[in-house]
């Protein structure tokens, strides 16, 4: 019991995921009385690995005055237990990390304020040398390596921008990834999500410390560090600065329609989803952009015909140092899509580069498996 030595949560209730209506919320179910349980969720990232129903969820009771009840405090994921609680990974850090990174610390102090700033910790050692350091959260692990963010953070950038200032005013600065699942082989900043980020923390890395640590969580709710030093691979700071890759636009018809779609002519599409696939060798992001705006455009690729009419619009980019929207659309086709003929395909040899899906395909486990293969493996491809 000794090596387990911090405590992440306490397992009071164990339920059945069924939607995440926003970032704060999720519905759950009692697996055996069916009640839908309204939780707290404690991680605003996006967890598109976590929130698809069926995932099996491990809540912890709230305080009476809370709102809901209840707290999604873990999930069960590829046989491990997934902490979600992303507020509690500082007290992880301060009982278990820091002692282990400083062992000549004379004083650890946590949310320390520096002008209008305030950082995680600041850490004192015995020769009078100051340490700043931010702890990130990391739950994306996938492939064999851990990503972060999962989402865009202005927030994350802007820390990094001032440790950087930081370390020339006498501070050692630090990022410290508390990767909180898995046993990844190293960690990546997540240049698909927040390419920004990614480029610099390459950007920064002869200015600040970067770390990562494994946390691994049981089901009683303690944990232990298994790696107190993942590899951290900066490699790919230049490919996020150049902002091409490729990419798949999800869209929702709510029902039945009839296009007329340029030399395509006249295409009948069925209610349901659609997911496109495409590249950009420069302007990534605004290409998506572009794709996921619905007016003040004119029509120049077949899939202009079909955003204005689509409910809901989702861009995933995948930056990649190679064009994929020919092999995705292979894959998109061998987990089930339907191919609507020639669709965005006259420059290739492709059936099509648009597959129909009866379902959102963020809900499927087949599609998000497709979709971390490439973010986690194939575009990060050199040869």
């Amino acid at each position: 019991m000794e090596e387990y030595r911090c405590r992440l949560f306490s397992p009071d209730r164990e339920a059945w995921l069924l939607k995440r209506p926003n970032r704060f919320l999720i519905i759950a179910e009692d697996p055996e009385t069916g009640e839908e349980i309204p939780c707290h969720c404690p991680n605003p990232g996006r967890l598109l690995e976590f929130v698809i129903p069926g995932t099996e969820l491990i809540l912890e009771r709230r305080p009476a005055a809370a709102k809901t009840g209840w707290t999604a405090v873990a999930v069960r994921y590829r046989d491990r237990i997934v902490p979600l609680f992303s507020a509690r990974a500082n007290a992880v850090v301060q009982q278990v990390v820091l002692p282990a990174l400083f062992p000549a610390a004379r004083r650890i102090q946590a949310e320390y304020a520096l002008g209008a700033s305030r950082f995680d910790f600041l850490v004192e050692d015995a020769a009078g040398i100051r340490h700043l350091i931010e702890v990130k959260a990391c739950s994306l692990v996938e492939h064999g390596v851990a990503m972060f963010p999962d989402a865009p953070s202005e927030r994350a950038s802007k820390h990094l921008e001032e440790l950087a200032a930081l370390s020339q005013s006498g501070f050692q600065c630090h990022v410290l990834f508390l990767v909180v699942h898995g046993e990844p082989q190293y960690f990546v900043p997540n240049l698909h999500t927040d390419p920004a980020f990614a480029a610099a923390v390459s950007r920064y890395k002869e200015a600040i410390h970067f770390h990562a640590t494994v946390l691994e969580a049981r089901e009683d709710g303690h944990g232990r560090v298994i790696n107190f030093n993942l590899p951290i691979i900066f490699d790919h700071g230049p490919l996020a600065e150049e902002n091409r890759g490729s990419y798949l636009v999800l869209m929702e018809l709510v029902q039945p329609a009839v296009l007329a779609v340029g030399a395509l002519g006249s295409l009948a599409l069925d209610a349901g989803w659609y997911v496109y696939t495409g590249s950009a060798q420069k302007n990534l992001s605004q290409r998506l952009s572009r794709h996921q705006r619905k007016v003040r455009k004119k029509p120049h690729w077949h899939i202009d015909y079909l955003t204005p009419v689509a409910a809901r619009i989702k861009g995933l980019a995948i930056a990649s140092y190679h064009n994929l929207e020919c092999a995705l659309a292979a894959d998109l086709k061998r987990i089930g899509g339907r191919p609507i003929p020639r669709f965005g395909c006259s420059d290739c040899s492709c059936d099509s580069h648009l597959y129909y899906f009866p379902s959102n395909p963020l809900t499927e486990r087949r599609f998000l498996d497709l979709l971390f293969w490439y973010r986690h493996v194939k575009a990060l491809e050199h040869g």
